[in-house]
């Protein structure tokens, strides 16, 4: 009975989220992005989980007054709700004739090719995260990217689908062997790494303790790798700036650094990202 009332569920949500996304397909993308971006801003800072938006906001950044504390968590749901609109038309956004995305640092995603060298490119839940890896296929450079794969089968195949020209490896210990043997063949990866992670290190994030996963530091640390930061910006409406900044040093002094030193470092690369744009950040999860 438990299974049967577990699929009806899994059924309903899938066709509910398969339907909003046919509807937003169908809609042209600056319209799909501006009516998720103003829906999710009316309706999110009235939800329950924006108090923890609001907590982590005034932890980290007491600077920060009421009203801008405020309007910050309302641009983080318009972002968030932009991220939506715009998920059926990413190939459009990187791919179209529009030029909506500005690259710089464009050397440093190259130096793939230039070096022969794999990079693990890591991002964080900034803007529209979800371009960053199709601007390297747009590039040929190919990217393998971790994802968490949903528990319903109908989300799954909507995910599969849509990023069907990228090569994916799903979090667990499977998606681990499929990172190990890319790097190991010359295959680069892409990391979002802003989360917690309860069985990671403790590093400093804000000036606060938070654990951190380690993996990043301990797969350049094994495997010869670039380790390329990719910075990404909502520039007005669907036009994005993403930027490949100089790929950090994992040795100082002929001696590699400790994962504590590398995600440190990593730490404080996306926490000014942050403090850039506040309002583009995913404060929504537990991080500290």
């Amino acid at each position: 009975m438990y299974k049967l009332k577990k699929k009806i569920i899994y059924f309903i949500e899938g066709i509910s989220l398969l339907s909003i996304f046919i509807l937003l397909k169908i809609l042209p993308l600056n319209i799909s992005s501006f009516l998720m971006g103003k829906l999710s801003s009316l309706i999110g800072p009235r939800l329950g989980v924006s108090k923890k938006a609001y907590n982590n906001i005034k932890n980290v950044m007491p600077e920060k007054n009421e009203k801008e504390t405020l309007k910050i968590i309302k641009g983080m749901w318009e972002n968030l709700g932009r991220v939506i609109g715009e998920y059926p038309h990413l190939k459009k956004i990187v791919l179209g004739k529009n030029n909506r995305i500005q690259v710089c640092g464009k050397r440093n995603l190259l130096l793939v090719k230039k070096t022969k060298t794999p990079a693990i490119f890591f991002s964080a839940h900034l803007a529209n995260w979800e371009i960053c890896p199709i601007i390297a296929f747009k590039n040929n450079i190919p990217v393998l990217t971790i994802f968490r794969k949903p528990n319903n089968p109908i989300v799954n195949f909507l995910i599969q689908y849509l990023r069907s020209d990228l090569s994916m490896a799903p979090k667990g210990m499977e998606g681990a062997k499929k990172i190990i043997h890319s790097l190991r063949n010359g295959i680069s990866i892409g990391l979002i790494i802003d989360q917690k992670m309860n069985d990671g290190i403790e590093v400093p994030f804000f000036n606060k303790p938070a654990m951190t996963s380690d993996s990043l530091a301990q797969l350049c640390l094994r495997i010869k790798s670039l380790v390329v930061p990719v910075e990404v910006e909502r520039i007005k409406n669907t036009n994005f700036k993403v930027t490949f900044h100089n790929p950090v040093k994992i040795s100082k002094k002929g001696k590699k650094k400790t994962p504590l030193q590398i995600m440190t470092e990593v730490n404080l690369i996306i926490e000014k990202w942050i403090r850039k744009n506040p309002g583009q950040w995913l404060w929504l999860h537990r991080r500290w």
